[in-house]
């Protein structure tokens, strides 16, 4: 009669570790929708990640040395897809004179604190401006607080039960194309195209508001491959996408996306959603993208009455 050896201790354990430890270093890199519950739990894989990196840390102080190097290789798979290795951001000082800014924000339905969101306009003194969930009577209330003063220039206007809830301001002369990217293409809103003539060169910018995965995964997936297609048709004039993707970088449909497109400057991800309760945002739903320019940097500014922070994005534009 043989006796029984005891099993090592933790053994199923670090086998459910490892298990969801890889689930999470994989999720950036599946592409199917499954209903849209893919690219839900994909938008929250960063605060996984924090998970991750604590079964690193257990596994060494265990001295686990096999279990910590496999549940480390996942964790460095799981967060590069969350970085952006820009090359084209500029360092130096630029003259201001030859610089764009840009002001991007969701105003969730129009209800956004319309004072506020002036003083930002007005600190931010943008060359382009970029309101997502919009209205006309929010413009109004815009104007009459000088905020729009220097934004003489604009895309079409949006109405209630419309095709459109995206408009784009400028400082400069515009032309809008009609139908470039219209409710055919997005399966949704249709997003506004400008083609604008600035001192500094002509550039187009489009006002983006892709359909959330909560909804339909299948129209999301829709929208940014509109917005990829319309890309791919652009040659030579520099382009600026900014507004709401409803995508982060852990989404392999909005990376398919800025393959064609230069990556933004911060290294780590933008927060900008859910901007509305006493904790930080989570998520990065909100960009401005460019192509033709080198971007001087990006920041988040929080304005109430909308669970969007707002981004002000400044480039110059390369000769």
């Amino acid at each position: 009669m043989t006796k029984n050896r005891p099993r090592p201790p933790f053994t199923y354990l670090w086998a459910i570790l490892i298990l969801l430890s890889c689930a999470v270093g994989a999720l950036p890199y599946i592409p199917w929708l499954a209903s849209g519950w893919t690219p839900r739990l994909q938008a929250f894989q960063p605060w996984a990640l924090i998970a991750v990196t604590f079964v690193v840390i257990f596994a060494l102080m265990r001295r686990r040395w096999i279990a910590a190097v496999i549940v480390a290789v996942l964790l460095i798979a799981g967060v590069v897809p969350n970085l952006a290795m820009s090359s084209k951001q500029q360092t130096s000082a630029a003259d201001p004179a030859a610089m764009i800014t840009v002001f991007s924000f969701n105003a969730l339905k129009a209800g956004a604190d319309s004072k506020e969101l002036a003083t930002n306009i007005n600190t931010a003194n943008p060359d382009v401006l970029v309101l997502v969930e919009t209205s006309e009577s929010l413009h109004d209330r815009l104007r009459a607080q000088g905020a729009l003063v220097s934004l003489k220039y604009r895309s079409s206007q949006v109405t209630a039960g419309g095709e459109r809830d995206t408009v784009v301001f400028s400082r400069y002369p515009l032309e809008e194309r009609d139908a470039a990217l219209g409710p055919q293409a997005t399966d949704w809103y249709g997003m506004p195209v400008v083609d604008i003539a600035s001192p500094l060169g002509d550039f187009t910018v489009v006002g983006v508001h892709v359909y959330p995965p909560l909804g339909s995964a299948t129209r999301w997936g829709t929208g940014l491959d509109a917005l990829k297609q319309f890309l791919d048709q652009q040659t030579g004039k520099p382009v600026i996408l900014a507004g709401d993707y409803n995508s982060t970088r852990t989404h392999p449909q909005f990376r398919k996306l800025t393959s064609v497109i230069d990556e933004e400057p911060s290294l780590f991800p933008l927060s900008t959603w859910p901007a509305d309760r006493n904790v930080p945002a989570l998520v990065g739903i909100d960009h401005v993208l460019s192509r033709g320019f080198d971007s001087l940097g990006q920041e988040t500014l929080r304005i109430q009455g909308s669970d969007h922070l707002a981004i002000k994005a400044t480039f110059s534009q390369r000769p």
